[in-house]
């Protein structure tokens, strides 16, 4: 799970930490719709939720900005709002393919 806003009072914060305290002692990964209803129990009204089979989403009602998300433990791109961003290796690229020269260009260019 991981928060991604600063919750916005100490309320938000302790539902916010009891979530995810259920989150990590729920075992079950492979499809993550059965946890949906507990998360919505938790955190109570003010916030929508919704779902897929691999992640649960949080907001809070009326707002754009998504405060959570509960992906399966496979997923790892997700960062709370405290972290940094996740950046990649430098040096790495992002294909896997090598590139082919164009035809006619020259390659001492």
């Amino acid at each position: 799970m991981a928060i991604e806003l600063k919750p916005v009072d100490p309320a938000e914060k302790r539902r916010l930490a009891a979530l995810r305290r259920h989150v990590q002692a729920h075992t079950h990964t492979t499809d993550l719709r059965g946890l949906a209803g507990a998360v919505k129990k938790l955190l109570g009204p003010g916030y929508d939720i919704g779902c897929g089979s691999a992640h649960i989403w949080v907001q809070r009602t009326g707002e754009a900005a998504r405060l959570a998300i509960v992906a399966d433990r496979l997923t790892t791109a997700y960062r709370d709002w405290f972290e940094p961003p996740f950046k990649p290796a430098p040096g790495t690229s992002r294909s896997p393919h090598r590139r082919l020269p164009v035809p006619g260009a020259s390659l001492t260019t």
